[in-house]
């Protein structure tokens, strides 16, 4: 049987303390009272021992008598001498005692200079951890080697932020000291506002985790661990952080989270030995569903190791709800005595939900042994997420292992609810809750604390760390101009404010008392009582117009000291004479002195915000102009008082040519300038910028015009004259026309004073007819530099293509056909013109006239019915037409009814009967009878009788050789 018992010790001066006692104790009832009295006799000798002392008997650094410069800070960057220093600061290893496993301290590095350069280092203390085992000494971390879970070294440094991790140079154990050697890439490394170093150890270099558990009780402070920062060229003093909430839990389970998945070393006993297929039960049963470990359905047996004399997996694995059974294997048995159970985290078994010490029964089925109790702590958990932010900023609370029913949320000094206290009410499920809540507290705490209380009166305490927040007035601002700078929650009351960067620029404040020999403005800035400060600063030149950061810096930024013209590397002097925050010359010194601080680079802000870069409008006249015209700029609210002329005038970022000097602000501050448009100014969009003596800066927009050019008329013939017009060139320049793609060159066109043009010229008579021709116009401009830049403009031009008509429509072969042509090349003769490919001679020849048209009569040839393409070509250019042919008419002159066999030369006679004479006509086609044909005309629907020679069709027929009798239809 195992025993079990949790004793309460309590008394005067003494801290209350939970003793888990695990006594193994006999079946019969005598052997029960002897396991009392041993376990009774051990918590006498233990408190004789000492073991439990009383609180204070250590010395602790932040006590009252302790000196002020022997005291240290913890980790989060709180001094002992600073409210918040007693809040925990948790680091909890979840594991067994005793355990090399991976290590992780989350600390904040030395707001001063000089602790994270190459060759410094770290020293941790870890007084009650085993190093005895450590499997490094002087060895360095790249000897060392990574694993898979830190591929860069066995220790690694890293940062909250975005600064991956690197591995440190070296490794030493000296004692109970473990001593690591910076590398020389931690550049930017924690330099962001809130940012802090995470260090960790890898699991595998031998550093044992202290055998007893501690810390784990709301009462029982945990394991101290230290950490000194070590400047190695010994210019400044170690600075040493302290936590004593480092908590060692001796649990069975690799987590105290409830709800996790975790891993499992169940170290059990067996009072016999447990043979081949026997069995051992393993119950994981709670009162309550939310008390019981969360099982899967099955478990693989290779997820189970049982270690015996020898390891093996189960046999086979059942799994029944709560309870699990495990089968010994047929050639293994385990021996009689202590045993393990190794549950892989890959098994899925669960924590509960509810918080508590949770019972493991392990029975080995043994007639009259009660089953082993193994105790498991579940934690109850509450946290924030984020850490910190700005006051006003949300953020997100969170809770395990809560009991049943509703959650109170309520903030304030102490655990008691007071009226306007509460923040929310929030029922639980299966032990968890989460709200979603403001940060807020009085003005100037750096840290807002949240309490929790649930339904069985268990309060928890989380701690939402407060960030300065930075607010600007206005949130425009113009070069030149003054900046409101507001920061709430400033970091520290007496720190006073020694830097502003505007986009990476340095801004003046009003400086410290010490340097007003130096600085217009004598005042210090502090935050007031409720951690506000509050001051102007005038926005510099070299700010970038747009979103640009304004960053805040402390007096712990300055950095590189002059006195006498010599660079000092000695400690930062007290009271300098003059210092300069800039990084040029100082501004000169009452004392004789030359002193002058520079904010360092990669200086940590304390604050950071965006404000918008805007600018002072002035007015362009004409706000449309092109290149090598004069514009005139005007403007207003520019200081007069620092001169009588204006700095820079710049158009697209380059300087006009003029000098700025001769533009005068007027008394009321008033500008008015006229300029060139240089050259190199852009098509579209130019940012005119005009800098003031005192560094105001205004600007405007001038849009410059893309050069273009229109055609009077974009078609006309060879010869004829066209007229181009051009605008958006430089002005008074010259312009180069050409035409067609070829370029021919057809004049010079001169731009006037706002870049227009206007020239007439002939189209050339090589011009393509019937397609399009560019039409091109192009100016050489030339830079300051010498430069040459095109500036270039096109339109098209297309000469009319040639048209063809043609009547009689339709025609048959035989007749005449008349064809008129127009838009074709001037005076060019007209070339045979063809029908369905049959060449036509036009006799006598035909020319186009001035305009380029002709009118031709021809002959049809005898050619196919239906359409048929009929093409002419002139000097070159073709056109096509198309025809219809059609039968010969059905009625008229026989010469043109038969007119398609008189061209076949089958037709021999026609005769035909006029029925009501009774006489009879003839029509014979061969001209030695014209004299005697007296066949005048054709009707229709009569009947004719024509004699052919040859076979041949006539009027959709087929005619035979000699007589056919054919009706007129």
């Amino acid at each position: 049987m195992i025993w079990n018992g949790h004793i309460d010790v309590e008394g005067y001066g003494w801290r209350s303390v939970a003793v888990n006692l695990s006594l193994r104790i006999p079946g019969d009832s005598r052997g029960l009272w002897v396991a009392l009295l041993a376990a009774a006799g051990l918590l006498a000798a233990l408190l004789a021992a000492g073991v439990f002392a009383p609180s204070g008997v250590e010395a602790d650094p932040c006590d009252e008598n302790t000196p002020e410069d022997e005291q240290h800070q913890d980790f989060h960057n709180t001094p002992c001498v600073e409210s918040g220093h007693d809040d925990p600061h948790v680091v909890l290893f979840e594991v067994d005692g005793g355990r090399d496993r991976e290590l992780e301290f989350r600390v904040y590095p030395p707001a001063s200079t000089g602790f994270l350069d190459v060759g410094d280092k770290i020293e941790i203390i870890l007084l009650d951890f085993d190093l005895a085992n450590t499997n490094f000494s002087t060895v360095s971390n790249d000897e060392m080697g990574g694993t898979t879970g830190h591929p860069y070294g066995r220790i690694v440094i890293a940062d909250s932020g975005d600064f991956a991790a690197v591995s440190v140079q070296s490794a030493t154990v000296s004692g109970q000291s473990l001593i690591l050697t910076l590398p020389d890439n931690l550049t930017g490394i924690a330099d962001g506002p809130g940012e802090h170093l995470i260090i960790t150890i890898e699991q595998g270099t031998g550093i044992l985790t202290p055998e007893t558990p501690r810390g784990f009780d709301e009462v029982e402070e945990g394991y101290p661990v230290t950490i000194t920062f070590v400047d190695a060229s010994g210019g400044m003093a170690p600075v040493e952080s302290e936590d004593r909430n480092i908590i060692v839990v001796n649990n069975p389970i690799s987590s105290t989270v409830p709800g996790a998945t975790v891993r499992m070393e169940l170290h059990t006993y067996a009072n016999m030995e447990i043979g081949s297929n026997e069995e051992i039960l393993l119950d994981f049963s709670g009162p309550s569903d939310d008390a019981s470990f969360g099982m899967p359905t099955t478990i693989t047996p290779s997820r189970i190791k049982i270690r015996s004399e020898d390891t093996f997996d189960p046999a086979d694995v059942l799994v029944l709800g709560g309870r699990v059974t495990l089968t010994v294997p047929d050639d293994k048995i385990v021996t009689a005595g202590e045993f393990t159970i190794s549950i892989s985290q890959l098994a899925s078994i669960r924590n509960p939900f509810a918080a508590g010490t949770r019972v493991i029964r392990i029975s080995t089925f043994v007639p009259h042994y009660e089953p082993d109790e193994i105790i498991a702590v579940i934690r109850r958990t509450t946290t924030v997420s984020p850490l910190e932010g700005p006051r006003g900023s949300q953020f997100r609370l969170q809770g395990r292992g809560h009991a049943p029913g509703t959650v109170t949320v309520f903030e304030g000094d102490d655990e008691t609810i007071h009226p306007g206290e509460t923040l929310a009410s929030v029922k639980t499920s299966r032990g968890s809750f989460s709200v979603d809540l403001e940060a807020r507290g009085n003005p100037g705490e750096a840290k807002y604390k949240v309490w929790t209380r649930d339904s069985n009166g268990a309060i928890d305490s989380v701690v939402f760390d407060i960030r300065s927040s930075i607010s600007l007035e206005p949130a425009t601002v113009s070069i030149g101009a003054t900046l409101k700078v507001t920061i709430s929650d400033w970091e520290d009351e007496h720190q006073e404010v020694a830097g502003v960067r505007i986009g990476g620029v340095i801004a003046y404040t009003a400086t410290p008392v010490e340097y007003q020999n130096c600085f217009e403005y004598p005042q210090a800035y502090y935050a007031d009582s409720n951690g506000i400060v509050s001051f102007d600063v005038a926005v510099p030149q070299g700010v970038p117009t747009g979103e640009q950061t304004v960053a805040v810096f402390g007096h712990e930024a300055l950095e590189h000291y002059y006195a006498n013209g010599q660079e000092d590397d000695g400690p930062i002097p007290d009271k300098p004479a003059c210092v300069d925050l800039d990084s040029g010359t100082s501004r000169g010194s009452a004392t004789g002195n030359n002193v002058i601080a520079r904010l360092r680079d990669g200086a940590n802000a304390l604050v950071e915000r965006t404000v918008e870069i805007g600018t002072q409008p002035v007015t362009i006249s004409p706000s449309t102009a092109v290149r090598a015209q004069r514009v005139t700029i005007t403007g207003s609210d520019f200081d007069q008082s620092h001169g009588n002329d204006i700095r820079a005038i710049s158009i697209n970022g380059l300087p006009v040519a003029e000098d700025p000097a001769q533009f005068e602000v007027s008394h009321n501050g008033d500008i008015s300038a006229t300029v060139t448009v240089p050259m190199e100014a852009r098509t579209g969009e130019n940012e005119v910028r005009v800098v003031g003596t005192d560094g105001r800066l205004a600007t405007g927009t001038l849009m410059v015009p893309e050069p273009a050019i229109e055609l009077e008329s974009p078609q006309g013939q060879r010869g004829t004259s066209v007229t181009a017009t051009g605008s958006g060139f430089a002005a008074n320049g010259v312009v180069r026309v050409s035409y067609g793609n070829g370029g021919e060159f057809v004049g010079l066109g001169q731009t006037d004073s706002r870049g227009n043009f206007e020239l007439s010229f002939p189209v050339p008579l090589t011009a393509a007819i019937g397609r399009t021709n560019k039409v091109a116009a192009v100016m050489e401009v030339r830079a300051e530099d010498g430069s040459l830049t095109l500036l270039t403009a096109e339109a098209d031009h297309s000469p009319p293509a040639g048209t063809i008509e043609t009547s009689p429509d339709p025609v048959s072969s035989g007749e005449a056909l008349t064809v008129r042509g127009e838009n074709f090349p001037p005076f060019a003769q007209v070339r045979p013109i063809e029908i369905a490919g049959r060449a036509v001679a036009l006799v006598p020849s035909v020319s186009t006239s001035r305009d380029g048209s002709f009118e031709a009569r021809i002959r049809v040839p005898l050619v196919e019915l239906g359409l048929q393409p009929l093409r002419v070509e002139v000097s070159g250019v073709v056109v096509t037409h198309v025809v219809e042919i059609g039968l010969p008419p059905l009625s008229g002159p026989p010469a043109r009814v038969f007119a398609e066999l008189v061209g076949a030369g089958v037709l021999q006679r026609v005769w035909y009967l006029d029925r009501p004479t009774q006489e009879w006509f003839f029509y014979d086609p061969d001209p030695s009878y014209s004299e005697f044909s007296n066949l005048t005309e054709v009707k229709r629907s009569e009947v004719y009788y024509i004699q052919l020679s040859a076979p041949h069709r006539f009027q959709g027929e087929v005619l035979v050789a000699g007589w056919n009798p054919v009706l007129s239809k």
